[in-house]
C-alpha cells in the first residue's frame, strides 16, 4: 500500500470510528433503556469505544484491499479513458461499502454480547426517586 492510499485509509478509518461511535451509541443506548436493566456505562463505553475503532480500521484496510483487487480487474477490461473513470469508482465503490456493512454487522454482534456482559442485577446505591426527602423545601 503506497503512501497516498494509506493516508486515504487512515480517512476513511476516522470517518467511519465517528459513524460506528455515533450510530452504534444511539442503537445500543435504545437498546439498553427499552431492555430495562442496569448497565454499567464506564465498561460497556470503554468497550464499545474500542470495539468501535478496531471494526473502522479493520474495515477501511479490508475495504481498500477489496477495492484494489476490484479496480485492478476492471480495468484490465476497459478500452477507453471514461470505462477506466468507471471501472475505478464503480468497482472500488463496492468493496469499501461492503466492508462497511460488514463492519457494522460486526460492531452490532460484539456490542450487544458487551451490553450483555456490562448489564448487572444489583441496584444503584443512589436513586432519585420524589419520596427520599431530597427535594423538600424547595
Amino acid at each position: 500500500m503506497n503512501a497516498d492510499l494509506g493516508l486515504f485509509a487512515w480517512l476513511i478509518a476516522l470517518i467511519w470510528f465517528l459513524v460506528y461511535w455515533i450510530l452504534g451509541g444511539v442503537f445500543f443506548a435504545a437498546m439498553a433503556v427499552l431492555k430495562m436493566g442496569s448497565v454499567r456505562k464506564v465498561r460497556f463505553s470503554c468497550l464499545f469505544t474500542i470495539l468501535a475503532l478496531g471494526c473502522a480500521a479493520g474495515a477501511a484496510w479490508g475495504g481498500l484491499r477489496m477495492a484494489d483487487d476490484a479496480v485492478s480487474q476492471c480495468l484490465v477490461s476497459s478500452e477507453s479513458k471514461a470505462e477506466a473513470i468507471t471501472a475505478i469508482f464503480g468497482c472500488g465503490f463496492v468493496g469499501i461499502f461492503s466492508a462497511f456493512l460488514l463492519g457494522m454487522i460486526v460492531l452490532v454482534a460484539v456490542g450487544t454480547l458487551f451490553l450483555k456482559l456490562s448489564t448487572t442485577k444489583t441496584k444503584p446505591w443512589i436513586t432519585f426517586e420524589e419520596g427520599d426527602g431530597s427535594s423538600e423545601g424547595r
